[in-house]
């Protein structure tokens, strides 16, 4: 009896091994999304109840715990290197002494007047993108559902195909062709959905119809799109802020620029040669072709479309921090702790973009902020894997819909 409860005992043991091999082999689904670096969560929907199971940039709310996931698997090979490369610049954004003596203009007050109305006369040209903040501003509500969600999407044809696009892309691997954009939503989870329904309307008010062909364009969509996602990070740097205005000002921060791009030069020497712009040109250098920078752009912009004053005033002084000290801006603590986020934030999407940090212009932060800033944390945050992954997540997908 005893030899054969062994016998029984030893051929279980063997089939158990055999049907683990056989899984392993046969590459589970699950196992196969892990290795391409896409950690997701079943509960990705638009129930409130559920929004605390989101990765950072994913939900609306407040958090000051830290990263939701720092044992995220980052499966890139070069993975090591891009965090060092990172934090070696962000110690070069703290390396700066005296600010410059050059600096760009912070007050629309400083500004001409018949520059001003120029801009004012572009942004008025431009249709649609103050429905489009509406629509970002319900799914940053943590109240919305999913039902309403989709209700809104599904009367924008165009949204609702870009949307299906990148879910039913190969990036996500689905078995079957999705066609529900509840599902659809679900699969590329909020961050993402923000994204594509900024982008989409900022070249629907544009007017922009080459996209594909404007390498300028698309490279500031994704350092915008970079941004956000850094900033919906960097903010554990402080208590109280919220993550979800902080990936909405990721993306808002350099709308002085997708203007911009639409105008045509002020004309302060008639025999100057036109040029057409940049998004690589500093605010500096902005004002000398067009008599305005973008923050101040971007100001106008947000102000005539509604948003709230810590939006305005956050992108018109998101360079501020290179050039003046805190007592210069007249800003409360949260105000200030947004606008720190938001710098430093632009700072590592530049870097994150580049290839060698040495040619990458940065802006080093002022001296007298260093004190507000815990530079270890920043720096833990920074290398954080699941960061990285949601990078390399947000740069996957925006070659399917861009």
């Amino acid at each position: 009896m005893v030899i054969l409860l062994l016998i029984i005992g030893l051929t279980a043991i063997l089939l158990c091994l055999a049907l683990f091999y056989f899984f392993r082999a046969s590459g589970h689904p699950v196992q196969k999304m892990e290795h391409r670096g896409v950690i997701r969560n079943e509960s990705r929907t638009g129930d409130p109840a559920l929004l605390k199971n989101l990765r950072p940039s994913d939900a609306g709310g407040n958090d000051t715990d830290g990263p939701a996931d720092q044992s995220a698997i980052c499966p890139f090979e070069t993975s090591a290197l891009l965090q060092t490369a990172l934090n070696r610049g962000i110690n070069r954004v703290f390396s700066g002494g005296v600010p410059l003596s050059e600096r760009p203009l912070f007050k629309i007050g400083e500004v001409d007047n018949v520059v001003r109305q120029q801009v004012q006369h572009q942004i008025r040209s431009l249709k649609n993108f103050d429905t489009v903040h509406k629509l970002q501003r319900i799914i940053g509500d943590h109240k919305s559902t999913m039902t309403e969600l989709s209700r809104i999407i599904t009367r924008n044809p165009i949204l609702s195909a870009k949307i299906l696009q990148v879910a039913n892309s190969s990036y996500y691997g689905m078995q079957q062709k999705l066609n529900s954009i509840s599902h659809a939503i679900m699969i590329i989870g909020m961050a993402n959905l923000k994204a594509i329904i900024y982008h989409e309307g900022v070249l629907d008010a544009l007017g922009e119809k080459n996209f594909r062909n404007n390498p300028a364009m698309q490279s500031l969509w994704q350092h915008v799109n970079y941004t956000s996602i850094f900033a919906s990070y960097i903010h554990y740097l402080f208590g109280g802020l919220n993550m979800g205005n902080l990936f909405t000002l990721g993306l808002l921060h350099d709308i002085g620029k997708f203007i911009m791009m639409k105008m045509e030069p002020i004309a302060v020497d008639d025999t100057a040669p036109k040029r057409i712009y940049s998004s690589d040109w500093t605010p500096v250098e902005e004002e000398k072709i067009y008599g305005i920078n973008h923050a101040l752009v971007g100001r106008q912009a947000l102000q005539y479309w509604g948003l709230s004053p810590l939006m305005v005033d956050t992108v018109a002084l998101h360079h501020a921090p290179a050039y003046l000290a805190p007592s210069e801006l007249s800003l409360n603590r949260d105000a200030l702790h947004y606008l720190l986020v938001l710098f430093l934030a632009d700072q590592a999407a530049r870097l994150f973009s580049g290839t060698d940090g040495d040619d990458i212009r940065i802006d080093r932060l002022h001296p007298a902020y260093h004190y507000l800033i815990d530079q270890s944390k920043l720096s833990r945050l920074i290398m954080d894997k699941s960061l990285l992954v949601q990078l390399r997540e947000a740069e996957a997908i925006t070659g399917v819909y861009a």
